[in-house]
């Protein structure tokens, strides 16, 4: 959505300050600088879940866990790096600090080992969290009070984060399908790093242009925030003027509103700390069982904190400014409600998109990844018709107030999972089997194997699939099992001397799978590596096609019984072999399954349609949150009502990982259908509230 500027409601109009010019050198800096961070950022997000998934072999769960604490973080530390930004380091410090960080996070990310990419993303959340807040007051400030070039440069500064946003999943995608996921990564690192040298070379204009409008270290009266941008792009611009903190807000003199809009006003904010202690109990019972480990607990314990200085601070705010400060945590709840499902877009939708759509047009596959740019090109066509509709109907006095506004876009974004829905449920009307004469000892498929989806037949001695059987689900059977068979014959006290051999044998073959990742570091094309494994199971295979092994560094010569590395044994090539090791009769079936399954790949209409409604949902969305909480929120407590309100992304981000926890347990309609309940529960809410919230906003739209 194109930016907007708006006085809060207790401001005296700004005069006119526009200069005959055209924009400052410093904004095309400031352009270049945020659409390559941003190339970098969406680009290791489009790459992250299938990273862990596809990568390390991960169940979608554990990757859906790394990824809501990721994203959460990315949006809460912001908070911090504005505060120390302000007080400390100043913004371009902090850029340069946040950019630097944030390329040596991507760089690691091209390193698999498990410590260095859990310092990764450590890095990546501490870097952006330096420069997300600090890039955008940039660009503010180098506008004096009142200028009217603000919106037009809000709007350019927008169409680098679109750029970015558009460019990165196709760049990072099609190297990852081709070269795999350590060259993207790279190529991530590089964007961000082509980012922060591009702002060092044109950080003295940026200066300049700030000084010129009076806005250097001295002058602190206004504050800029851009709308909330997690994963969507439309841009709201509000400029705030700061009250000192002691002068006296004349909206805490007027009446509050009474009726039932006094009772939303009175009832509404202890309801989200009986809610949040309800979540933290919940949790709290799954520590104490040992379903769930103790970091369970710290956002929920966080999130009611959060509540009870809601409401602490409610206390203390009286008459209009009481119902006004009402309406911004209102809006707080429905925000979370809406970004967790449109946040789908980066976890489940991004594996959907993997294992369950069907990638080709005619001959061609192209990556997963490239569906990650679609909701910035809807964004770009959609935003200019979406600027004209609103303002159409604005001179018509038709235009809907935000709280409607609101119910609209949750409305959309549970729509935008109906489409999902039908999808799976097409998924499921295919139904494959392969012969498999019994199940080996040990081998159980319940609820928590592919959702539920694969089974077998003791009656027809066949394996059944509905739906797509991805190749991380066989993989994980195939290796439990024969880890699970070493163990077994290792806890049996009068096993046979047969056993004993086979129980050594298996242990040994995995320890040298496992050594494989160091033996192989320096194999190369020309350097190869010859490795035979004395302890390899008599029924394994090789695991690759001759095409797929070449693509991977990997043959095997079947004469001298050898496996020839030319590249680095990495974890999926490990995984591969490992699996191959297993039983042979149930290894067999399930590799024949799963190409059959392949069949139930569904068409990809059903994402577009999710995308394009999501996209629709957003676009209503974006002129309420922070534009909202800048209009209504007292003067004196501006800054902390923002820095509150800007965590319902963070807890959008945390609630949507946490329901994505899910995926891969719960058959995929169910899981769609979460977020339409949710969501339009949320929209009828907000439709009975919207009344009673447009009486306590008093007259502000």
């Amino acid at each position: 959505m194109s930016a907007g500027t708006a006085p809060s409601s207790t401001e005296s109009p700004i005069p006119d300050a526009t200069p005959d010019k055209g924009h400052p050198l410093g904004l095309y800096g400031l352009f270049g600088t945020e659409a390559w961070e941003r190339f970098s950022y969406y680009g290791m997000r489009a790459l992250l879940v299938n990273y862990m998934v596809l990568y390390h072999g991960w169940q979608p769960g554990q990757a859906s866990g790394v990824y809501k604490w990721y994203t959460s973080l990315v949006y809460l530390t912001p908070l911090f790096g504005g505060l120390l930004a302000d007080r400390y380091l100043g913004l371009r410090n902090s850029i340069i600090i946040g950019g630097v960080l944030m390329a040596i996070g991507h760089f690691l990310m091209a390193f698999e080992q498990l410590p260095i990419f859990y310092s990764a993303l450590f890095l990546l959340i501490l870097g952006n969290g330096f420069f997300k807040p600090n890039i955008s007051t940039l660009v503010g400030k180098m506008y004096k009070e009142g200028d009217k070039r603000r919106d037009g440069a809000f709007t350019i500064f927008y169409m680098g984060i679109n750029l970015g946003a558009f460019v990165s999943p196709i760049a990072c995608g099609y190297l990852r399908e081709h070269y795999g996921f350590h060259h993207a990564f790279t190529l991530a690192g590089i964007g961000m790093g082509v980012g922060l040298v591009i702002f060092l070379v044109t950080q003295r204009s940026v200066i300049k242009a700030v000084e010129e409008a009076g806005n250097g270290p001295k002058k602190l009266e206004t504050k800029n925030f851009d709308e909330h941008e997690s994963g969507h792009r439309a841009a709201a611009v509000e400029t705030v003027t700061v009250q000192k903190v002691d002068e006296v807000d004349p909206n805490e003199s007027k009446p509050w509103a009474t009726g039932f809009a006094g009772i939303v006003r009175t009832v509404f904010p202890p309801m989200l700390i009986v809610l949040g202690l309800g979540i933290a109990a919940y949790y709290a019972y799954g520590v104490k069982t040992g379903a769930e480990k103790p970091t369970a607990l710290i956002m929920p314990i966080a999130f009611v904190g959060v509540f009870v200085w809601m409401n602490v601070t409610l206390a203390g705010i009286k008459g209009v400014a009481r119902d006004r400060s009402t309406v911004v945590f209102i809006t707080f709840f429905f925000q979370v409600i809406f970004w967790m499902a449109f946040e789908q877009a980066g976890n489940a939708l991004n594996m959907w998109a993997e294992a369950n759509t069907d990638l080709h047009i005619g001959s061609y596959k192209y990556p997963s990844e490239w569906w990650q740019s679609v909701n910035a090109v809807m964004i770009v066509c959609l935003a200019p018709l979406f600027a004209f509709g609103w303002t159409w109907l604005g001179k018509r006095g038709w235009e809907p107030r935000s709280p409607t506004k609101a119910s609209i876009s949750l409305g959309f974004v549970a729509l935008s999972f109906v489409p999902m829905v039908f999808g799976a449920k097409a998924e499921d009307t295919f139904v494959n089997s392969q012969a498999l004469v019994a199940l080996p000892e040990g081998v159980v498929f319940d609820q928590k194997v592919h959702a539920g989806r694969l089974s077998f037949d003791a009656a027809k001695k066949e394996l059944v699939v509905r739906g797509v059987l991805p190749r991380y689900v066989t993989n994980d059977l195939l290796i439990e099992r024969t880890e699970s068979a070493v163990t077994k014959a290792g806890k049996e006290k009068d096993a046979s001397k047969a056993k004993v051999e086979a129980k050594e044998r298996l242990e040994a073959f995995f320890k040298a799978v496992d050594d494989l990742e160091s033996n192989t570091r320096k194999a190369t094309k020309d350097a190869p590596l010859k490795l035979a494994l004395a302890s390899m199971p008599e029924t394994w295979v090789f695991p690759f096609t001759k095409e797929e092994g070449e693509g991977h560094g990997v043959a095997w010569d079947e004469a001298k019984h050898e496996l020839i590395f030319r590249a680095y044994a990495s974890t999926p090539v490990r995984r591969e072999i490992k699996a191959a090791g297993a039983d042979p009769a149930l290894r067999d079936s399930l590799w024949a399954l799963e190409k059959k399954s392949n069949v139930a790949r569904v068409s990809s209409i059903w994402l577009f349609l999710s995308y394009l409604l999501a996209t629709i949902g957003e676009l209503c969305c974006s002129p309420v949150g922070l534009s909202l909480t800048t209009k209504l929120a007292p003067p004196k407590y501006g800054s902390l009502f923002m820095g509150v309100f800007l965590l319902s992304s963070s807890l959008a981000q945390y609630a949507g990982g946490l329901i994505g926890e899910s995926w891969g347990i719960i058959a995929p309609a169910k899981f769609f259908m979460i977020f339409v309940i949710t969501s339009a529960c949320g929209m009828f809410l907000q439709m009975l509230l919207a009344p009673s919230m447009k009486k306590l906003m008093h007259g502000v739209n």
